[in-house]
C-alpha cells in the first residue's frame, strides 16, 4: 500500500518484531540457566542424601580393636566434613537458583511488554489503514 510507505510502517513494525525476538531469546537463555541451576541443586541434594546414608551406616559399626575404631571414627569424621562441604555448596547453589529464577521472571515480564508494545503498534497501524481507506472512499464519492 502506498500509504504504508509514506507512513513508514515497515521499519517500526520490524523494530517491534526484532525487539520481541530478542526478548524471547533472552527468556529462553534465562529459563535454560534456571533449569541448569535446578539440576545442580537436585544433584547436590542427591549427594547429600548418599553421604547421610553412608554416615548412618558408619555410625552403626564399631571397630573391634583400637586401630579399627580409629579408622571408623576417621571415616565418620570425613563423611561429616563432606556433608558440611555439600551443605555449603547447596546454600550457594540455592542462592544462584533464586537469582536465576528472578532473572527468568524479569525476562518473562520484558517479553510480555515487548509483545504488548508490538500489539499496540499493530492495532494503531490497523486503525490508520482503516482511516486511510475511509478517506480514500470519501474522495471517490
Amino acid at each position: 500500500m502506498a500509504g504504508e510507505d509514506r507512513y513508514r510502517l515497515g521499519p517500526v513494525r520490524e523494530t517491534r518484531e526484532r525487539t520481541e525476538r530478542i526478548k524471547r531469546g533472552e527468556l529462553a537463555a534465562a529459563v535454560d540457566d534456571t533449569r541448569e541451576a535446578v539440576a545442580q541443586v537436585a544433584a547436590l541434594h542427591a549427594r547429600a542424601a548418599a553421604v547421610r546414608g553412608r554416615l548412618t551406616a558408619a555410625v552403626g559399626t564399631d571397630g573391634e580393636s583400637a586401630r579399627e575404631l580409629a579408622l571408623v571414627e576417621r571415616y565418620r569424621s570425613r563423611l561429616r566434613g563432606e556433608l558440611a562441604a555439600i551443605a555449603g555448596e547447596l546454600d550457594r547453589a540455592e542462592a544462584v537458583l533464586a537469582d536465576r529464577t528472578g532473572v527468568a521472571d524479569t525476562a518473562r515480564g520484558a517479553l510480555a511488554r515487548a509483545r504488548a508494545d508490538r500489539e499496540v503498534i499493530e492495532r494503531h497501524f490497523a486503525r490508520w489503514r482503516e482511516t486511510q481507506r475511509k478517506i480514500a472512499e470519501r474522495r471517490e464519492d
